[in-house]
């Protein structure tokens, strides 16, 4: 058994060093073959230190020329021919039992995927604003302490950045959007990874979450301001309006929103009046204020977002879709049927 963890990356060469340490801390698996895939979206080269290299598992280097996580993950797939494809990101540091636990549970029982929990790590400290309900915007993601199966009756998603799917299974459900995620324009869309959940739960695959598969979050100082929740908020509205147009979505809609939307806004809106009058909490004054954005943010996606951003100065031009992703450095070490899996520093 075979798996390639992937982690994708733009601009952020200190936290993906830190991703790539804790990666070498990890435990060994006992049996299962590993190998890391670094995919460098940045036109400018990536260049590691020797020593990462040299770590205990095979490390490989791709530049993915089309910008987006989505399409450094569809060339991370596409280069891969593990039995299992691994996914973190950038700005995540895996448990020391990662792979211990991925292991475990692939051998244990017939899985298409799974998922885990995402934690902070205890860098800077949160603020007395910060909102409730909005984990997902520093990276949080937990759904209880005990194991649960994913479908229809989850009350969640499977995180992208803690996830290990089946290689056959993401043939068969096809690559992640390049309508959707984050973009070198678009920092701050998303819904590639719901939209691939989605997929995965229609296709009937089979995925378990597992508290006990976990990474650390680091958080980005600015993500601890208002002005970022207001923005995160905006353009997953955005996301949300961009997936609903590629599937057909249930519900009474207003204007192409679902109208519970424009609910949560307007409740939202005097509950920010209440606090604000009456000097409520800060956190609740924050948490009143954030539904009216994820409304703007959905109208927009609605009517005026593009599924592909205008081509900027730094956009670079899209290669054909058949493209192979062009490899940053060279001399590679082939194992199993001739996939490459080791890769040395210098350029």
């Amino acid at each position: 058994m075979r798996l390639d963890l992937l982690i994708p990356t733009f601009q952020r060469p200190r936290l993906l060093r830190a991703a790539l340490e804790s990666v070498a801390r990890a435990t060994r698996p006992r049996a299962m073959e590993v190998a890391i895939t670094v995919i460098n979206n940045d036109p400018e080269p990536l260049v590691l230190e020797p020593a990462f290299f040299a770590g205990p598992y095979p490390l490989r280097v791709l530049h993915e020329r089309r910008r987006g996580k989505s399409a450094a993950l569809n060339a991370g797939i596409a280069a891969s021919t593990a039995d299992y494809i691994g996914l973190i990101d950038d700005d995540e540091e895996l448990a020391t039992d990662w792979f211990v636990v991925v292991e475990r549970l692939l051998e244990a029982g017939q899985l298409d995927f799974l998922g885990g929990r995402a934690t902070l790590l205890p860098e800077a400290p949160l603020p007395a604003w910060l909102p409730p309900g909005y984990p997902a915007v520093l990276g949080i993601a937990d759904y209880g302490p005990d194991p649960v199966p994913y479908g229809p009756a989850f009350e969640g998603m499977l995180m992208g950045g803690n996830a290990v799917i089946s290689r056959a299974v993401l043939r068969a459900v096809g690559p992640y959007s390049t309508a959707l995620g984050p973009s070198a324009n678009r920092r701050l869309c998303s819904c590639e990874d719901e939209d691939m959940y989605l997929r995965l739960i229609d296709a009937g695959a089979r995925g378990l979450y597992r508290p006990d598969l976990v990474v650390r979050h680091h958080v980005h100082v600015d993500r601890l301001q208002k002005s970022y929740y207001r923005s995160w908020c905006f353009w997953n509205g955005a996301s949300k309006a961009v997936l609903s147009r590629r599937r057909s979505a249930g519900g009474r809609h207003i204007a192409g929103v679902p109208r519970y939307v424009y609910g949560e806004a307007v409740r939202g809106v005097l509950t920010w009046l209440g606090t604000t009058i009456t000097g409520g909490p800060a956190a609740r004054r924050t948490a009143g204020e954030l539904p009216s954005w994820h409304l703007a943010g959905r109208l927009y996606g609605r009517y005026w977002h593009r599924d592909r951003p205008r081509r900027g100065p730094d956009a670079g031009a899209d290669p054909a879709p058949h493209d192979q992703p062009r490899h940053d450095q060279s001399g590679y070490e082939p194992y199993g049927d001739g996939s490459s899996v080791n890769e040395p520093a210098g350029r």
